[in-house]
């Protein structure tokens, strides 16, 4: 073989080569588009159910509130929070809920959030006040009924709108996610959620496998993967009850927390100078909400 047929071989090898990885390539992208339509699909379908079965279907009393401590990696107690849900107004907004995050020490901060809402969350005002060492913040949003949402930030003059997809939930009721995701049975779902500041985030969660033998300790119920596709990419590893309620959240945000269920009484003992947030349901429909 001379130097031309050895040349001519190696651009054709090189040509197979090329083509080889560029079916490798689409390949690719087509296995992995698929693993992330078919979970995207699924997370429509499942905030879809919830819309169609409306919020309080999901609490067996129209209105309920739960505590949780908050540990950092040390196992120190540094904060709590907790959220309460009415459903009895007889307003436009019949679902009034409203959540609180205490955090003392260091990074102290607090921040209160008030949602009211129909049944569906298709309209929703939700406002979000925030306090730290770096001063205060506060947020307006607002979903009309035509999806549009507005956003306003105190001690600015302009709004900003846009239209959210129309399978988007407000984080603040992601444990209906939890629930409806548990009973529709899906292995992972992805999900468009709103935040307090109304960013969209896409979020991913997964039922955990577990894995070697059986624990020591009974583990809860159910146990749930959440990603966060945000800018910190935070993670989560929910336990819920068999009444699919959340007992524990093992959060990883630069740095890492736990929050665990309680009682209001605990918080109580542990954080007298939250007194007057830590029982949210008396201040859910007072005109005046006490300042931070």
């Amino acid at each position: 073989m001379d130097y031309t047929d050895q040349a001519r071989k190696y651009e054709a090898d090189k040509i197979t080569l090329l083509g080889l990885f560029v079916v490798g390539l689409i390949s690719a992208h087509f296995i992995t588009a698929s693993r992330y339509t078919g979970p995207r699909k699924a997370g429509s379908e499942v905030v879809a159910e919830i819309k169609r079965k409306g919020i309080t279907s999901f609490f067996e009393d129209r209105d309920r509130q739960a505590f949780f401590f908050i540990r950092d990696a040390a196992d120190r107690t540094i904060g709590l929070t907790t959220d309460a849900f009415d459903s009895s107004a007889p307003d436009t907004f019949s679902i009034q809920s409203a959540m609180l995050l205490h955090i003392r020490g260091r990074y102290q901060r607090k921040q209160l959030m008030i949602f009211q809402g129909d049944d569906r969350f298709n309209q929703f005002s939700w406002e979000s006040e925030l306090v730290s060492r770096a001063g205060r913040t506060a947020t307006q949003i607002l979903r009309e009924q035509n999806g549009d949402l507005t956003i306003t930030e105190l001690g600015q003059s302009t709004k900003q709108t846009y239209k959210p997809s129309s399978d988007s939930i407000p984080d603040i009721l992601l444990d209906l996610v939890f629930a409806q995701m548990l009973d529709s049975r899906y292995e992972k779902i992805i999900v468009d959620t709103i935040d307090s500041d109304g960013r969209t985030i896409e979020v991913v969660l997964s039922q955990t496998r577990t894995k070697g033998p059986p624990p020591v300790q009974p583990r809860p119920k159910y146990e749930l993967d959440v990603l966060f596709l945000d800018d910190w990419g935070s993670t989560e590893k929910v336990s819920l009850d068999p009444k699919r309620q959340v007992l524990k959240i093992l959060l990883k945000q630069r740095g890492t927390y736990l929050f665990e269920r309680t009682s209001a009484q605990d918080l109580l003992r542990q954080f007298p100078e939250a007194a007057d947030y830590i029982r949210l349901k008396s201040t859910l429909y007072e005109p005046n909400q006490p300042q931070y």
